[in-house]
């Protein structure tokens, strides 16, 4: 899934898919079967995603990841907020939900920059992500 959202703008830079494999490697159980994150690059694997992901905290860490994801270039675009929305939608999480995880990713991105001493470009930041 998360590799969906780093191909929806047409790359797929090698920063997205650090993050994808080590969100994928901390997640993963060997009780599950999961296949190694290599091979996912070029196979999609069949399944019920809202049955992989049955807790409410394990699916706001999925689609928090998948907005990491889309900010990783700097920029999220509507094609990738809608795919987000569509893993979303595929794990049962309601719209409102992926609403206030995105303002939580955003609180969170501007936290980490909040320490820099040029506050304007802070500001700046803040203004871009919306």
């Amino acid at each position: 899934m998360l590799l969906r959202i780093a191909h929806v703008d047409g790359t797929r830079s090698a920063e997205e898919v650090a993050l994808i494999g080590q969100f994928y490697d901390a997640c993963r159980n060997a009780a599950l079967d999961w296949p190694a994150f290599a091979s996912l690059q070029t196979e999609t694997p069949a399944g019920n995603a809202a049955g992989l992901f049955t807790e409410p905290a394990q699916r706001d860490m999925l689609v928090a990841t998948c907005l990491l994801v889309a900010y990783a270039d700097g920029a999220l675009i509507d094609e990738e907020l809608a795919a987000v929305r569509d893993v979303a939608a595929e794990i049962g999480m309601a719209a409102a939900r992926v609403d206030e995880l995105l303002a939580l990713v955003k609180d969170y991105m501007l936290a980490q920059l909040a320490s820099l001493p040029d506050a304007h470009s802070v500001a700046v930041v803040a203004r871009e992500l919306g």
